[in-house]
């Protein structure tokens, strides 16, 4: 007994000791030592997963994993900048739907509601209109309205959102069937990483959708208030709208369409205070830039760029992201059709997704792992290993991405997923892993 008491202290402060070197003391120019502490967290995650299981001791070290990196500013992602100007723009009574940064930052009023110009310096998009959805944006305004000014405090305040997001979908699947399953999701160090380190939302939007799942679709009760907790997962983040179909499938015609259509409705009241004359033409002409334009760690699609300039002798992102855009939304409606198991149906909805994207960004990937742990795949979990080989392209400000670790990261991941192809060819009869 206390043989295995002091291993699994052992293994928690391994895993503690790798985790604070790399979320406070690892920029991202450094990859060989971001690789290397990611690949140690990732060994060490996988004897955490053998070792603790009791639902106590997983929620407990869930949380304190995520809580030692309350204090870090993000090393490895610039997106949290975005995050503090919307936030301080919006306290200010200012729609940040209708103003570009280069375009305030040139205002008499950026001083006054920005006040540090490093901020707009860090933006990643200053030549976007803003792509946050209106709930992101109401977290984004309370963390500057706590933070009075400090952008540290900002991302504290952030962080903290995220973490309550976090506790609550870690409580959610401890109470139902997922108990013995939840460790995946409490200790894979993407989640930990990229969530609460890095200040995405993803989590959020989880959290928000399994809600939705629990209160409605999985009983089919309560489906108004199910349809609103869905609506707040859009308004998160747009990407929960691709499960519609697959939803509307599972309720049935009927009641499906009723379902979408409140999601629609609730999705609209939640835009409303935000609404301005040319709010959907900005808000979708930077969705479509982001589609047509941005390139990041992708597959399928590197492989049709190859090809694009191998006969066209230029980059064909243009067509090809519209061509492949009318192929993902083919595809998920065929996979939505023909599923009859909700989670497997979505986790190959998701796949397919990210496979004809032109980005896919490490923190992606974690959307993945949620669903993933609701059935027999274990994939995702390979790729929230394989995704971190992205970051080799910030070695330089060049940012140049290393196609043999892009190549690698997906044989390896087509590798594993061909290895449970047996679990794959259920996809449209098992029941079993809902």
């Amino acid at each position: 007994m206390l043989k295995q008491v002091i291993k699994k202290i052992t293994l928690v402060l391994t895993f503690s000791c790798f985790l604070v070197w790399l979320g406070y003391f690892t920029p991202r120019q450094s990859f060989e030592q971001l690789i290397g502490l990611y690949s140690a967290l990732f060994v060490t995650y996988f004897f955490l997963v053998k070792r603790i299981e009791n639902a106590r001791e997983v929620i407990f070290l869930g949380v304190f994993f995520r809580l030692l990196l309350l204090f870090t500013v993000p090393a490895l992602s610039d997106d949290f900048y975005r995050f503090v100007w919307d936030g301080r723009l919006l306290i200010n009574d200012i729609n940040p739907y209708t103003i570009l940064p280069t375009d305030f930052v040139q205002t008499i009023d950026f001083q006054k509601v920005i006040s540090d110009r490093v901020i707009f310096e860090k933006l990643n998009s200053p030549n976007y209109y803003t792509v946050y959805p209106p709930l992101n944006q109401l977290i984004f305004a309370a963390s500057a309205a706590l933070s009075k000014g400090s952008l540290f405090g900002n991302v504290i305040a952030l962080r903290v959102f995220i973490v309550l997001a976090e506790i609550t979908l870690l409580l959610m699947l401890i109470k139902n069937e997922l108990r013995d399953r939840v460790n995946l999701y409490a200790f894979n160090p993407l989640i930990i990483l990229e969530l609460t380190g890095n200040l995405h939302f993803e989590g959020v939007v989880m959290c928000f959708l399994a809600l939705a799942y629990y209160v409605g679709i999985k009983n089919q009760k309560s489906l108004i208030f199910s349809s609103f907790l869905f609506a707040c997962a859009v308004c998160v983040k747009m990407l929960p709208l691709i499960f519609i179909p697959l939803i509307i499938r599972q309720l049935g015609w009927k009641k499906g369409i009723i379902y979408a259509s409140l999601v629609g409705l609730f999705t609209a009241l939640l835009f409303l205070p935000f609404l301005d004359r040319m709010l959907i033409e900005k808000l979708f002409s930077s969705v479509n830039l982001y589609f047509q334009k941005f390139e990041f760690n992708a597959s399928v699609y590197y492989l049709v760029r190859a090809v694009g300039f191998k006969i066209f002798g230029y980059n064909i992102i243009g067509t090809a992201g519209k061509i492949m855009a009318f192929l993902t939304f083919s595809g998920v409606l065929f996979v939505s059709w023909k599923s009859k198991n909700l989670f497997v149906g979505a986790l190959t909805i998701l796949t397919l997704y990210f496979a004809m994207a032109t980005t896919v960004h490490p923190w992606y990937v974690t959307n993945l792992l949620v669903i993933a742990i609701f059935t027999s795949f274990r994939y995702p979990i390979l790729w929230s290993y394989t995704a971190f080989f992205s970051y080799a392209t910030y070695q330089t400000n060049l940012y140049q991405e290393n196609l043999y670790l892009v190549a690698l990261e997906y044989l390896l991941v087509l590798g594993m997923m061909i290895y449970e192809f047996k679990q794959i060819s259920n996809l449209f009869y098992d029941k079993s892993s809902q």
